[in-house]
């Protein structure tokens, strides 16, 4: 392959992934289920946590589903299909479907928080810094019970992490991107934490059908 091919190559893997990270699973399965438009109620934030407070646990399980497993597949299937991925190819992939979860051009390039997609990242490239981000994010939800502290919390910790278990510079950066997306995405959350107004998760949530 010469140069042009490489580039085309990364910019029609850039493009599936904004694809695949676009597709808005928690509206799906909330309008599907439910009949619910997720994008005009609760927080109308397109995410498993509006589903469950807004819906119930049921289309929440199946919104975190589809929003892990889009990352998780697309980076497993890339590494399968693309002969000879080259590894900067694949962070790309990985950075751009989480911007395509956020800004979604199926749904006015509007989206979710990326928590769940960030996490099948993290999953797929580096599985120890998984499991420390799921313990980090557990803990902060036993402490304070508030899923968007404990998400930030989550995000905050994501490149040190990987600084901890002496992941490679570049994963380190990317993550470092990704972590500052998932923060500004909570910036609403993170005023409303300050305010003491952000609301805490009730176990009402998982009672509803």
């Amino acid at each position: 392959m010469n140069t042009v091919s490489y580039v085309l190559r990364d910019v029609v893997v850039a493009a599936v992934a904004y694809l695949v990270g676009s597709v808005p699973f928690s509206y799906i399965f909330a309008k599907v289920l439910t009949g619910v438009d997720i994008t005009k109620v609760g927080s109308k934030n397109m995410g498993a946590t509006n589903v469950l407070r807004a819906v119930g646990p049921v289309p929440a399980v199946f919104a975190f589903a589809g929003d892990f497993l889009k990352s998780v597949l697309l980076l497993i299937a890339l590494e399968v299909f693309v002969p000879n991925v080259p590894g900067y190819t694949v962070l790309i992939a990985a950075a751009v479907v989480v911007l395509g979860h956020d800004f979604s051009v199926l749904a006015g390039f509007k989206g979710g928080k990326g928590v769940a997609t960030t996490f099948g990242v993290v999953v797929v490239l580096s599985w120890p810094v998984a499991l420390l981000e799921l313990g980090v994010w557990l803990g902060a939800m036993v402490l304070r019970n508030t899923v968007s502290l404990a998400s930030v919390v989550a995000f905050t910790a994501l490149p040190f992490m990987a600084l901890l278990l002496r992941q490679p510079l570049q994963l380190v950066l990317v993550y470092s991107l990704l972590a500052v997306l998932g923060i500004a995405r909570h910036g609403a959350n993170i005023g409303r934490l300050r305010a003491g107004q952000e609301p805490k998760l009730d176990r009402s949530y998982f009672r509803r059908r």
